[in-house]
Order: structure tokens, then C-alpha cells, then sequence
């Protein structure tokens, strides 16, 4: 614990002390003697003067202590009463990448999608994460990041546009730069990129950073159009490059659209759910947390943590207590 204004007490009280010393210098009460009334001993014996002359010696005691108080609670709460402690942060070294179908046909799915997502959310804890969108083209709505406020702010406020229709335009936008919609085999291998060493630029040989890779990819697999990669090589290039595949399917039809991302998905030792599966999101939560990983040390920081709240509730009981005191005494 320290006062990161360690001065401005001893400032304070030289303050304090200059302009006590200036108004008792300076004070017209000992200026002028007053003029001498009659008789005035009788009136200060008076029982009713004499109680009077207590309650307003009392009254400015009163007054001089809570003032004396308020000044010293306001000088404590302007120094900052800060406590300082080092942290070393730990980090899981998983990345997650939620990779999320928006053609026509996922439309009234895709809401329901973005719920599970944020219920996903609670159940890790320092994995970063990338949201994709996808339709016959790919786009990340955000990177690979552990800041989990910023991510839960960014699945709210999409889910909130799939459903009400507002701004959706928005997310969908760069998701239709070619023929053709939910071009499912493209959308997978577009997430898959955004692992590190994953794409094209980046010379798409594997690499082993050291760090587990998932994507949870949810699609109805009807596609409409031609594909540059199909599903099954879209698989084999996830596989390749270490990452495990958790499905979510929109398609609640036995059909072979949902036949085909089954079998694909199961080839590969990923996980299958149906969306509307009840147990899906906890058990994907916990396949993926049950990964055996390294935990990665972070730089040490020093934490800061400012405390006033103990001196402003002070000031808050104390300000009206002395305005209560000094009306009273008429000060």
C-alpha cells in the first residue's frame, strides 16, 4: 500500500497551517474591543445563557472536528491510495477458430449458432479465439484473441443483427465476392488459414508452434455452386495442419447432405453434433479443454489497483454532516 501523491498531505497541512495562522493574525474580533454594556454580568449568569454558550461551544467543537476530518479524508482520497502487486499471467496454448455458414439457407439458424457459441464462452479460460464468417467467400470478423469482453461483445453483436435483420448487411458483407453460396469445403480451409503457417502467404507448410488448434464448424453443408476445395480436402488440409474439427449441424433432415459432413468430419476424428443437440456445447467445452497443453507464462505486470472508495464514502457521511454543523452555528 502507498499514497501515489505522497506529497500532498504534507502540502495540505502547510496549507492549513498558513491560513489558520492568517485568520488568527488577521481576525476582527481582535481588532476591536466592542462597546460595554449595562448590567451584562447578570445576562451571562442567566442558567439559559450559560447552557446556550455550551451547546454552541460544543456545536463548534463539533464543527472544527468534522472539518478537520473532511479535510484529512479529502487529502487521502486526492493522494490515491494505491496498492501495487506484480502478476505473472498464464495462458492455455489453445487456439479456437468458430467458423460459421451465413448463406440464405443458415438463416435461421445462425442466431442459435452465436448462442451456443457464447454459451461455449464461460468454458474456457485464456484460449484465443477468431470468429469466421462464411458464404462463397470467407471473412474474419475478428483475430485470434484472448481478450474474452471484446469477443463476447463481438458474438452478441452479430447474433443480434442474424436475428433482428439489423446490420446484418453489415457482417455479410465480403462474405458473396464469387458465384455460388455456402461453399462449405472453401469456408472450412479459409478457417484452417487462420492458424499460423496455414496460409498461402505464409508458404502453407505445417507448423508446430506448440499450440492445440480447433475449429467448430457449423454449416447445413447444402451447397449451391462450385467449389475451389471440396469438404473432404478441406478436412484433410485441417488435419494436416494439426487442427480438430467439432461440427455443429444446421441440417436437421437424416438427408446425404448431412450424411457427406458426418462421414467427412468422423474421417478425420472429429466430433459431430447435431445443433440442436443438448449436450453439444459441453461436450465440446470439454474435448477441447481436456487437450493435454502447456500453460504459457506472460511477461510479468505490475498492477496498479487505485482504492478512493473507502475515503469517498467518508466524504460522502462527512460533507453533509459539517453543512449540517455550520448552518446550525451560523459559520
Amino acid at each position: 500500500m502507498a499514497l501515489a501523491y505522497w506529497w500532498l498531505p504534507f502540502a495540505v497541512a502547510v496549507a492549513v497551517v498558513v491560513i489558520g495562522v492568517l485568520v488568527f493574525v488577521r481576525s476582527p474580533g481582535r481588532r476591536g474591543r466592542g462597546r460595554p454594556i449595562a448590567n451584562s454580568d447578570r445576562l451571562t449568569r442567566l442558567p439559559g445563557y450559560l447552557r446556550a454558550l455550551d451547546r454552541a461551544n460544543l456545536g463548534a467543537i463539533l464543527a472544527s472536528v468534522v472539518l478537520v476530518a473532511l479535510i484529512g479524508v479529502t487529502t487521502m482520497a486526492g493522494a490515491r491510495w494505491v496498492y501495487t502487486k506484480v502478476e505473472t499471467p498464464e495462458k492455455y496454448n489453445r487456439d479456437i477458430v468458430l467458423c460459421l455458414d451465413v448463406s440464405g439457407s443458415m438463416v435461421d439458424f445462425d442466431a442459435e449458432v452465436l448462442d451456443r457459441y457464447l454459451e461455449m464462452l464461460p468454458g474456457f479460460e485464456g484460449e484465443r479465439m477468431s470468429l469466421v464468417l462464411w458464404n462463397s467467400s470467407a471473412v474474419p470478423v475478428f483475430p485470434l484473441t484472448d481478450d474474452y469482453r471484446f469477443v463476447a461483445e463481438q458474438l452478441t453483436q452479430v447474433r443480434d443483427a442474424m436475428r433482428d435483420g439489423y446490420d446484418s448487411e453489415y457482417f455479410n458483407t465480403g462474405t458473396l465476392n464469387k458465384p455460388g453460396a455456402s461453399l462449405v469445403g472453401d469456408g472450412l480451409a479459409s478457417c484452417v488459414m487462420q492458424f499460423e503457417g496455414a496460409s498461402p502467404s505464409e508458404g502453407g507448410e505445417p507448423v508446430d508452434d506448440g499450440r492445440s488448434r480447433s475449429v467448430i464448424l457449423a454449416t447445413d453443408n447444402v451447397v449451391n455452386g462450385t467449389q475451389t476445395i471440396s469438404l473432404p480436402q478441406a478436412a484433410d488440409f485441417a488435419t494436416l495442419h494439426g487442427v480438430s474439427l467439432y461440427a455443429l449441424d444446421a441440417n436437421s433432415l437424416d438427408d446425404a447432405y448431412a450424411a457427406e459432413y458426418r462421414s467427412v468430419v468422423e474421417e478425420q476424428e472429429g466430433t459431430y453434433y447435431a445443433l440442436d443437440d443438448e449436450e453439444a456445447v459441453d461436450a465440446i467445452v470439454d474435448e477441447i479443454t481436456s487437450d493435454q497443453t502447456n500453460k504459457i507464462e506472460g511477461a510479468p505486470q505490475l498492477l496498479v489497483i487505485d482504492r478512493p472508495d473507502t475515503w469517498l464514502w467518508w466524504m460522502l457521511a462527512l460533507v453533509p454532516a459539517y453543512l449540517i454543523l455550520a448552518r446550525r452555528l451560523r459559520l
